[in-house]
């Protein structure tokens, strides 16, 4: 089924060290501050900048609550049947499960866009890549470092241990406790974002879905109706970030696909102008399919 989706390239892994530049190795000076102006438009709502601690993310545990968010008619019943699955002993950690993964991707209500896009097109590859933007959304502390100081290091690059986590801490202007340093990087890897090896931890591009892509652009945006949005403002936004992209070029070779394909109307590129003009709301990409 996934080969019918606009098609989707997962990111190779660099099995060698890459060297930094020097722009990288300035980053690693524990001296280096993190500027407010860092922090990319809409990646972190001012008002959860005071996010203190993590819960761990929970990918194959995100995946059964949109199943059985299809059997469930109200939030209260998909909160029920939910703790009832999770396969977790504990009942407090069960029912702290079921508090975090609606929180990250019910926020909409039962019937919203996490459980609408699993209702449509039934693709775990496409649904992992949209309950990473969901969350990272969500995650002001996760959101900080992916779009924030991950995005300023090369793919390959080797982390040092405690570097992602102190930098976070600067950019929120508060301390990280112990548990939650922990959970930043193993979220980071379940997340995609990093690769462990014997030598630490590896900075990669998590596989995504373009399909998913698209409609976190329509989803983000709010697009109910053909619009037109500046280059500029999709960069600013770290949606495509969080579904896996890494660069702003990047971005733009997957608007000149999504062009191509159909599921954008224009991406304009004229002397100082750039910007795309959408075609189908977010309800039409869902029912067309986003498909070749």
């Amino acid at each position: 089924m996934g080969s019918s989706y606009f098609a989707s390239e997962s990111a190779g892994r660099i099995e060698t060290r890459t060297p930094m530049t020097r722009d990288q190795t300035d980053l690693f000076d524990e001296n280096t501050q993190t500027r407010d102006h860092e922090v990319l438009n809409g990646a972190i709502p001012p008002s959860s900048r005071f996010q203190h601690t993590l819960q761990d993310y929970l990918p194959q545990e995100s995946i059964l609550a949109v199943n059985i968010a299809l059997e469930s008619a109200t939030m209260d019943d998909l909160r029920q049947r939910l703790e009832t699955a999770l396969p977790q002993n504990s009942a407090v950690t069960r029912r702290r499960y079921v508090e975090s993964i609606t929180r990250w991707f019910f926020r909409d209500g039962v019937c919203g866009f996490a459980a609408t896009v699993w209702a449509r097109f039934r693709s775990e590859d496409l649904q992992v890549s949209l309950h990473r933007y969901l969350y990272l959304t969500a995650e002001p502390i996760m959101a900080s470092c992916v779009a924030s100081i991950l995005a300023r290091l090369s793919e390959g690059l080797l982390v040092p241990a405690d570097y992602l986590a102190t930098t976070s801490a600067k950019l929120l202007r508060h301390e990280l406790n112990p548990q939650t340093r922990k959970r930043l990087l193993a979220n980071l890897r379940r997340l995609g974002f990093l690769e462990r090896t014997s030598a630490g931890d590896r900075v990669v591009a998590p596989p995504s879905k373009k399909a998913a892509l698209l409609l976190a652009l329509h989803h983000e945006f709010k697009v109910e109706a053909p619009r037109t949005i500046e280059f500029t403002a999709l960069a600013a936004n770290p949606f495509w970030r969080f579904v896996g992209l890494r660069s702003e070029d990047a971005l733009r070779d997957f608007l000149k696909e999504a062009e191509h394909a159909g599921f954008l109307g224009k991406y304009v590129v004229a002397d100082r102008l750039e910007q795309i003009t959408t075609c189908y709301s977010l309800a039409q990409l869902l029912e067309k399919g986003v498909r070749l």
